[in-house]
């Protein structure tokens, strides 16, 4: 079968397709079903996984009719068939299989932070594995990786965490949960690696390339990522970024394999270092009163380091309880429960000795989707006020139950987190959970709209009516700032709502954070809610979901992607008669018309729009299809009318406040301008274009408006600072994806290149535009590369060659009916002569 190319995992959108391909994969091996058995367990034998498969549910997981899978027997399934160490084609696999079964919206959504979690006030033990690691540590000229790996509730966490922080000189943290153990959404590695890049200022780098941008952006600094919970060593391998100065912790319940890693297996504390634990915790005076009890306890529950935290806070809060009274419950919680788990005998202890107030708010904080959560999330779920809630989760705290992962944010232990959500399943009823994450979903879906009537105000006829009593932010900085703070938990929340039957909660947060997703380039967020609430939607609220997925595929390049979804859109908002829809939609699939070169088609959509908002009274929508009308009549060389245009949509937007757009218009002033020779004027509208976008971190808008600020620098001969305002657009673009703002730099880039003799840097430029505007199917800025290309290979001494170029930039021009072609025919017919 050497000579045969093995089925690939790409494309996959359904279970059944994943089924057939894998089944293929079997085929394409040569593989029997007996051997790949004996080959899946004596992988894991060699790994040291303990549980191993039967026959049966090998030979099951490739029969046709599965609807779900054990993903981690598919990836060793996979390892099998393919022979590969190569954990890429592993990973691939992986992801493909997420994608199929629909669990890669939830494993896409990470939360990334740049703080260490907070160090315990007192740590204890240890000193065996600290004095193993810390010499490692501190020798940093290589990149240092640390893999420690341990039973559950052995305090993995608390140890690296420990170490972290004794670490000195740090420019960098990552800090991560890979969420390994999660049958239902462990981390997608290309969504940490994205959220990673974020955090570094890095955006829009190709999920091949994200390793490779995350040791650049590491390079020369002296950083510690920590990637905590992790599943598997490929999980986690293409989070190395393998430069020196990093540091990566990794904590694991399995031993990874992880090149040049420093391992450290963690087992349970020693006898001493129990002792000092409970000492430390409920006081020498009633360990030295018995100790042999407080031996045994400790021995009861494993001489876990969780267990016997959370057995210790129980003690604390029973001072009238010996330790002998301690001893006895544990044993009996153990007979009773018939578990040898300790950290479940613990828990139950726990749990069992609180409040039914304080036992009931544990259970439903394990509904929770998110990594952490505040005391009004808290409140929602629990069905009290925030002020009752507060006290609650403080002795949650107290007790070992809640860790705090930041002042005023609070997150479980994964293990707390399963035995609550147990403890929920068999206590509390259907209906009664079902309550309370749908008090969560109106309290997010209420709060998300509080934000973003302060973050765009403007567009409140777009969004449902404000909801709760609950103050709005003070500006639009602080919108922004609980936006960006819970971002994770209202996508979550609302992948969630989609899986729960709550269909209208999923749509209307993905209505409500389209601007701020949209805005602020979380284009990851976006796909997974708007493709989210397009599946569990039909209508008119479908229609809309698919018009803010679209926009997400034209950011991304995927024209033709965006195209199917607007046409969609459109046809739902027509067939609803919901005018505001229509707008939307008709100037969005206006837009990817635009880009394709189909000018007629997108011209009718804008008048179309323009005339449906005339009829309902929405300024908003007139002045967002008449920007759009101008960028068209611009391009077409229409510029009287597009003066005019614009001059009427500034107007307009002045009235309803939308700065954005503000900003965008006066950038496409600034262009029409730049056409009709008004160098000065048009220096002033993109410079003011540049305040608009700053003002309101519109970073796409800011890197239009600086290529227009180029050009027109460049105009006015001013080659340095137009060459440097470039530069500038072009990293703002790389940094949110937008594409098209990259090609566009790019031609205008090497404009200026050319204007400044350097024509060989000029050639690069254009060609570097054209291969990114060919890959997105944009024909006009093809045109200007090919034009940009032959305008340097003149200067360059290759008349023929430019001549080529000119013809192909003549086809296009003359295609789109843009007055370029007039200008490259003169030029074609002078290098003819």
């Amino acid at each position: 079968m050497s000579g045969t190319a093995q089925p690939a995992p790409d494309g996959i959108t359904e279970l059944t397709e994943f089924g057939a391909r894998l089944r293929e994969l079997r085929v394409w091996s040569g593989v029997s079903y007996r051997e790949l058995h004996r080959r899946v367990v004596r992988s894991r034998t060699a790994r040291g996984v303990a549980e191993v498969p039967a026959y049966d549910t090998v030979y099951r997981c490739l029969q046709p009719g599965r609807s779900r899978l054990d993903v981690e027997l598919v990836v060793d399934v996979v390892r099998a068939l393919t022979g590969d160490a190569d954990e890429c084609v592993v990973l691939a696999w992986r992801q493909a299989y997420q994608l199929a079964c629909g669990a890669a919206s939830d494993a896409a959504v990470v939360n990334v932070t740049d703080r260490l979690p907070d160090d315990l006030d007192v740590f204890v033990g240890r000193a065996k594995a600290l004095a193993k690691l810390r010499p490692v540590l501190h020798g940093r000229s290589r990149p240092v990786v640390v893999a420690v790996d341990g039973m559950a509730g052995v305090g993995k966490t608390r140890l690296i965490v420990h170490l972290a922080h004794q670490l000195e000189g740090v420019d960098q943290v990552l800090a991560v949960n890979m969420r390994g153990y999660d049958p239902r959404q462990p981390a997608e590695p290309g969504a940490v690696l994205d959220a990673f890049l974020r955090v570094l200022g890095v955006r829009g780098a190709p999920q091949s390339a994200r390793t490779a941008r995350l040791a650049q952006a590491l390079a020369g600094k002296r950083s510690v990522i920590l990637l905590d919970n992790a599943g598997s060593a490929e999980q986690v391998l293409p989070l190395l970024p393998g430069v020196p100065g990093s540091v990566v912790l990794v904590t694991s319940r399995r031993h990874l394999e992880l090149p040049g890693a420093e391992r450290l297996q963690l087992g349970p504390f020693t006898p001493a270092e129990s002792d000092d634990l409970l000492r430390r915790s409920i006081g020498s005076a009633r360990v030295s009163a018995d100790p042999a009890t407080a031996g045994r306890i400790a021995v009861q529950v494993g001489q876990l380091p969780l267990a016997l935290a959370l057995v210790a806070g129980r003690i604390d809060a029973t001072p009238t309880w010996s330790l002998s009274d301690h001893l006895e419950r544990l044993v009996e919680r153990g007979r009773t429960l018939c578990l040898d788990d300790a950290v479940e005998i613990a828990l139950a202890q726990s749990d069992g000795s609180l409040p039914d107030d304080h036992r009931t708010l544990l259970r439903m904080l394990a509904l929770h989707p998110g990594a952490d959560f505040d005391t009004s999330a808290a409140a929602a779920l629990a069905g009290v006020d925030e002020a009752g809630t507060a006290a609650l989760l403080s002795d949650l705290l107290a007790g070992s139950l809640l860790q705090q992962r930041s002042p005023g944010r609070f997150e479980m232990h994964d293990l707390v987190r399963v035995y609550a959500a147990r403890r929920g399943s068999d206590e509390d009823p259907a209906s009664a959970r079902r309550a309370a994450f749908t008090r969560l979903a109106d309290h997010y879906r209420a709060m998300a709209a509080l934000a973003m009537s302060v973050y765009a105000p403007y567009e409140a006829e777009w969004r449902p009516p404000k909801t709760t009593a609950a103050e709005a932010p003070a500006d639009r900085d602080a919108a922004l700032a609980w936006l960006e703070t819970e971002r994770v938990n209202l996508v979550a929340c609302a992948l969630r709502a989609a899986e729960q039957n709550l269909a209208d909660h999923t749509a209307d947060l993905s209505w409500i954070l389209y601007r701020y997703l949209d805005d602020a380039g979380h284009y990851t967020d976006g796909e997974a809610l708007h493709a989210a609430a397009a599946r569990a939607t039909s209508g008119a609220k479908r229609g809309r979901a698919l018009s803010s997925l679209g926009v997400v595929h034209w950011r991304l390049g995927r024209f033709d992607a965006a195209r199917e979804v607007y046409g969609e859109s459109l046809a739902l908002a027509s067939a609803s008669g919901n005018h505001r829809e229509h707008i939307r939609a008709l100037i969005n699939l206006g837009l990817v018309l635009e880009r394709v070169g189909a000018y007629t088609e997108a011209y009718g959509n804008y008048l179309r729009s323009i005339e449906i908002a005339a009829t309902i009274g929405s300024h908003l929508g007139t002045a967002h299809a008449l920007h759009n009308v101008v960028v068209l009549a611009e391009r077409l060389g229409r510029y009287d009318e597009a003066y005019e245009r614009v001059q009427e949509c500034l107007s307009m937007l002045l009235e309803t406040g939308d700065r954005v757009t503000e900003g965008r218009a006066l950038n496409s002033r600034a262009g029409i301008n730049l056409s009709l020779g008004r160098y000065d004027q048009a220096r002033a509208d993109a410079e003011a274009a540049i305040s608009i976008a700053r003002e309101t971190a519109n970073r796409t808008g800011e890197a239009y408006a600086l290529i227009t600020l180029g050009r027109a620098l460049c105009a006015l001969g001013a080659l340095d600072p137009a060459r440097s305002r470039l530069e500038l657009a072009l990293k703002i673009a790389g940094e949110v994806a937008n594409r098209d703002a990259e090609a566009l730099a790019l031609n205008e880039s090497g404009t200026v290149a050319c204007t400044a003799g350097s024509a060989a840097t000029a050639l690069e430029r254009h060609r570097a535009a054209l291969a990114i505007s060919t890959e997105v199917g944009d024909p006009y800025e093809q045109a200007r590369s090919h034009q940009g290309c032959a305008r340097a290979l003149v200067l360059l001494g290759d008349p023929a060659t430019a001549q080529a170029e000119l013809r192909q930039a003549l086809t296009i021009f003359d295609r789109l009916k843009t007055p370029e072609a007039n200008a490259v025919a003169t030029q074609l017919a002078a290098l003819s002569a």
